[in-house]
């Protein structure tokens, strides 16, 4: 079959006549005659049908459209059912040159556009509202009358267009030809779109003129099989479509876009559809819309779809995004779904959802349930992710996500005691993965970071009180966890003989946990410094000094477990109690203080029947069961009376332990705090009530330790007594409210090296610029919270927080500066732009380095933020922006791209309020015409030989002088010469400190002020009148001819494009000047 007739017959319907058309022939009389010849080529008698209406000649023109797309196709499949069938008969396959393929896109295209999409406008408004028609009638007028038989031919041109895609209908596979592939790659939306308004039609709308098309719903279910990503960016570009279709074609296409989230790869192709294709898609090009789009088509559960069912199909997808591996999804896949998590975390922690719930589970189980049975060494592993990898996805989700107290508190709080057993197994064994075990620490010093200081603290004492599991690396090198096993073969590791050994070598350290206790003291206590939480620290010492005394008081309790308080105890002392670091627990004595009371007073109440009561008591397992070595009875000679004095001496030194431990902790206290008194701390006057009776004790220990503490207390109180009030007072918020508290733990977190802690400051300190407290002299009238002495120091932090490459701390410094605007007025949008200005002029103002620029850069995308925020009050700053800004863009000394900056803020200005700019209207006007006329460069070929000379050369490898290559030349490399050839030419992006005023960038940013300021002049005109015009006509004039040549001889596409339009603007206010 060949298709040279019918090609012939189909260039009529697409091409342009050559000949010259009467000025007034009409586009029906045009289409109607290629029609005719359309026809004529084809040999078959013209169609009837109603020249005078340009609708129907566009509907006769889809429908012959269709019919030549339908013969091509069915050309190539019978060649190919040829070919395969009867492999001896030689079928030749059509062919199609560039120019026919490039016909038949034109075709489908008139398909669509004057067929299903003319005869959908026409049949729609009988399914919709009133709403919509008038939205329609506005557009054009549409026949009512004519819809059933609008609908017919909607319903065979779908049922067409189906039967090239699906030719053996529903269970049949779908074409591989040319047209088909042409129809499902650019117009799948548009088939899927008229199949769902004629398939899915409600029966409260179906009429006998308006059936439903019942047969369409299987074949479009055929569709729908297509890849996800297809399929999910052709539904949603349906929702999009404004003026909205139908109700129920939006809801058909939102349950249809639910269920392909449940079919394999759902969620990819959701990624695909978003960010583009795996190879395409860019972290960068991730935007905030598009993730939170992402998270909202996550967290729609469809209807009649049970939320378990959905999110049991849809989390284990998002969590195979974020698994590392060689088929590891794309990193802006991996952000979109952890960004996705973190949302639904945080709505889940609000009102308890099902979705958080399946991420939690999906999270925390592999950590909290055991792997291995205990029974010898049958092991039976269960089928879950390995540890590496959900340690691997944790991090993942850290990383892609902004740092939030909720999201990090909801996911490794439950994990925590887990997460620090692995660590404590990772560092017992010296060949362990070293990556694995950093980033378990970085994992567990986030979250100790951003976590409160009491749910720190339940956590450090549920991992003392053994939770966390057990863990251990198996022979493959990964990390199982296994049921509780009893520790004991370490004491039986030593002989007398191996003791020595191991003294001799070093093996045996003192912070060596011999007994094998869990936790291991040194290792935690190391942990409890590395968290850097002296509040945390301080709590959990007087939690371990309560728990102690009760167990030294119970003989009935496990000794290991007092051994190991005991252990901890001491740990604590040696390592965070020492020196004046920021880990000194002593540095928060509030804790301590108060244990010293309770201590006290129960050593005062238990010390009369303490003697006569425990001295018969030896039964059951006791302290000296912890003794390794046992003695004989002979050589130690057990009898009652040694026997009865080693007890009495026992049990006299229980109370005095515990209470000498008080005593040295309570002058400890006190010597790391000069300031800590009686006046400032009100518990210190219970206590040295206290003391008085151990003054009295007669134990040589006791006494003088509560003397000293006894005159240290009155020394104190003293000095303090006669001193004035604090400078500094509070505000009545409570300390986690109060400025001066925010603003210290701001600036903390600031510090810390890891990125979302240091995030996680900033955005405290940005909040604390905007907020607003009662004022004290009137209640009713709020002012700024933070201290106006503290805006130089704010200023510096989030001017220093601008530079930084983290995109988040990036917006939240920006955003933080427009709030220091918004909050405290003109001063500090002064002190924005004198930073953004300043030193650019004098000697050495063109010299400026790349950080230099692009602090100035960023500078002024805060100062476009600010011009966003100020909208209508924008004028009232004019005086303050534009003639700064102004200085900049006229000094051609500088960097292009500071002066396209400052083009840029003219721009938002004009977008914002043009009245901030219409005092300054003519010279601003004027100033941009004289920038085109200046430096637009015409499109010719520039000789190598007459290189473009810059304004100031560069030291150093980016720019070489002309001495620079005489200095070449005298030290011998600059010896003439072939030709060489010609370097690339210099753009902004690679030379963004050159101040080249003939970079492309500076005249797209002027003709984009330029067209705005028109376009603003354009409304006042007609709002004012001629006499509200503000730009001179000898100004206008000039610049009519300077666009005029720009738009024509520019070098730079775009702007030879904008110039073109910024003539038009220009003839539009012409225009209105003369009232037209």
């Amino acid at each position: 079959m060949t298709l040279d007739p019918i090609l012939r017959a189909a260039a009529h319907l697409v091409n342009k006549s050559s000949s010259t058309h009467d000025a007034n022939e009409t586009i029906n009389s045009v289409l109607s005659a290629r029609l005719s010849k359309y026809y004529t080529e084809r040999g078959v008698p013209e169609v009837d049908y109603d020249k005078t209406d340009l609708w129907a000649i566009q509907l006769q023109t889809a429908k012959e459209a269709l019919f030549v797309v339908q013969q091509v196709h069915d050309a190539f499949a019978l060649a190919e059912s040829n070919t395969s069938e009867k492999a001896t008969v030689q079928t030749e396959i059509p062919t199609l040159g560039t120019r026919d393929v490039s016909h038949l896109r034109t075709l489908i295209s008139i398909v669509f556009k004057w067929g299903t999409d003319a005869l959908l406008g026409r049949v729609a408004p009988n399914f919709t509202t009133s709403s919509f028609q008038n939205a329609q009638a506005s557009a054009s007028i549409v026949d009512l009358t004519r819809g059933p038989e609008d609908y017919k031919g909607m319903c065979d041109l779908t049922y067409q267009l189906l039967s090239v895609v699906l030719p053996s209908g529903r269970r049949g596979e779908l074409s591989q030809s040319l047209v088909a592939n042409l129809l499902l790659t650019r117009h799948l939306s548009d088939i899927l779109k008229s199949c769902i308004v004629l398939g899915w039609l409600p029966k409260a709308l179906s009429t006998p003129s308006f059936p439903v098309q019942d047969d369409i719903r299987p074949l479009t279910m055929r569709l729908l099989s297509l890849p996800p990503s297809q399929v999910i960016l052709s539904l949603g570009s349906i929702i999009a479509i404004k003026p909205p279709l139908p109700s129920y074609v939006h809801k058909t296409c939102s349950f249809l876009l639910g269920r392909q989230l449940f079919r394999p790869g759902g969620i990819r192709g959701l990624c695909a559809a978003l960010f583009g294709e795996e190879t395409e898609a860019l972290e960068s090009d991730v935007s905030l819309d598009k993730l939170e789009h992402f998270a909202a088509a996550v967290q729609t559960v469809p209807p009649s779809v049970p939320s378990q069912e959905f999110f049991r199909k849809i989390v284990p997808q998002l969590f195979t995004l974020l698994a590392d591996g060689s088929d590891g999804a794309p990193p802006a896949y991996r952000r979109a779904a952890a960004f996705s998590i973190s949302r639904i975390i945080a709505e889940g922690s609000k009102d308890g959802g099902e979705s958080m719930g399946a991420i939690l589970s999906q999270i925390h189980r592999p950590f909290l349930q055991v792997t291995e049975s205990s029974r010898g060494d049958d092991f039976v592993v269960s089928e879950q992710p390995s540890i590496t990898s959900c340690i691997s996805t944790l991090q993942t989700i850290l990383i892609n996500t902004d740092p939030s107290p909720v999201l990090l508190s909801t996911v490794f709080t439950p994990i925590a005691p887990a997460l620090y057993a692995i660590l404590m197994c990772l560092d017992s064994k010296k060949t362990a993965d070293p990556a694995l075990r950093e980033t378990v620490k970085g994992l567990l010093g986030t979250w100790s970071r951003i976590v409160s200081a009491q749910e720190a603290e339940q956590v450090c004492w549920s991992i003392i009180e053994g939770e966390g599991g057990y863990w251990k690396i198996d022979i493959a090198g990964e990390i199982v966890q296994t049921a509780e096993r009893t520790v004991t073969e370490s004491l039986a590791i030593f002989t007398p003989e191996s003791l020595e050994e191991a003294e001799k070598s070093g093996e045996l350290d003192i912070n060596s946990n011999l007994l094998g206790l869990r936790p291991d003291p040194a290792h935690f206590v190391g942990f409890l410094r590395a968290m850097n939480r002296p509040e945390v620290s301080s709590s959990l010492f007087v939690r371990l000094l309560e728990a102690y005394r009760s167990v030294k008081s119970d003989n009935d309790k496990d000794p290991f477990r007092a051994l190991l308080f005991l252990q901890l105890i001491m740990q604590i002392q040696t390592q965070l109690a020492e020196g004046s670091s920021s880990t000194n627990i002593l540095k928060k004595p509030e804790h301590i203080l108060m244990f010293v009371k309770h201590a006290l007073e129960d050593a005062q109440t238990s010390r009369k029947p303490e003697t006569p009561a425990r001295r018969p008591k030896r039964e059951g397992l006791g302290h000296e069961d912890l003794r390794i070595i046992q003695s004989s009875d002979d050589e130690y000679g057990i009898g009652s009376g040694d026997s009865d004095d080693e007890d009495e001496g026992s049990t006299d030194v229980v109370p005095d332990e515990i209470t000498v431990t008080t005593l040295n902790l309570l002058l400890a206290l006190l010597e790391a705090n000069p300031e800590l008194s009686a006046r400032t701390s009100p518990v210190l006057n219970d206590i040295f009530l206290l003391l008085e009776p151990l003054t009295k004790n007669p134990s040589e220990t006791l006494r003088p330790l509560a003397r000293e503490a006894r005159i240290v207390l009155t020394v104190r109180l003293a000095s303090t007594s006669s001193s004035s009030e604090s400078s500094f007072k509070k505000s009545g918020l409570d300390d986690d409210e109060d400025p001066q508290v925010v603003y210290q733990k701001a600036l903390t977190l600031l510090q810390d090296p890891l990125l979302p802690v240091r995030a996680h400051g900033l955005l405290l300190l940005r909040q604390l610029a905007s907020s607003k407290i009662p004022s004290q002299k009137d209640p009713m009238k709020l002012m700024a919270a933070l201290d106006p002495a503290l805006i130089p120091g704010v200023l510096s932090i989030f001017l220093q927080s601008i530079q930084d490459e983290d995109s988040y701390i990036f917006l939240n410094a920006v955003q933080g500066l427009a709030a220091m605007v918004e909050g405290f007025g003109k001063e500090v949008l002064r002190g924005l732009v004198a930073d953004y200005t300043k030193g650019l002029d004098g000697v050495g103002a063109g010299a400026l380095n790349q950080g230099e620029v692009d602090v100035r850069v960023r500078i002024g995308e805060a100062l476009g933020q600010v011009v966003r925020r100020c909208g209508e009050a924008l004028p009232s700053y004019a005086d303050l922006l534009v003639p700064p800004l102004a200085k900049v863009v006229r000094s051609s000394y500088l960097p292009t791209t500071l002066r396209t900056s400052s083009l840029s803020l003219f721009a938002q200005m004009a977008e914002t309020n043009a009245m901030t700019l219409f005092p300054y209207a003519a010279d601003l006007f004027g100033g941009m015409v004289d920038l085109l006329q200046l430096e637009s460069v015409p499109a010719v070929h520039i000789s190598p030989k007459k290189p473009i000379e810059r304004s100031e050369p560069k030291s150093g490898d980016q720019q070489e002088g002309k001495g620079v290559r005489e200095a070449k030349v005298e030290n011998g490399r600059g010896k003439k010469t072939g030709p060489t050839a010609q370097p690339p030419p210099l753009t902004m992006d690679a030379e963004p400190t050159v101040a080249n005023s003939k970079f492309p960038p500076l005249r797209r940013a002027a003709l984009h002020f330029l067209a705005l300021l028109v376009r603003a002049s354009i409304l006042r005109v007609y709002d004012v009148g001629p006499t509200g015009m503000l730009i001179p006509d000898a100004y206008l004039e000039r610049a009519s001819t300077t666009l005029g040549y720009v738009s024509s001889t520019d070098e730079d596409t775009v702007v030879r494009v904008m110039a073109r339009e910024a003539g038009e603007e220009l003839a539009q206010l012409s225009s209105a000047l003369v009232g037209l």
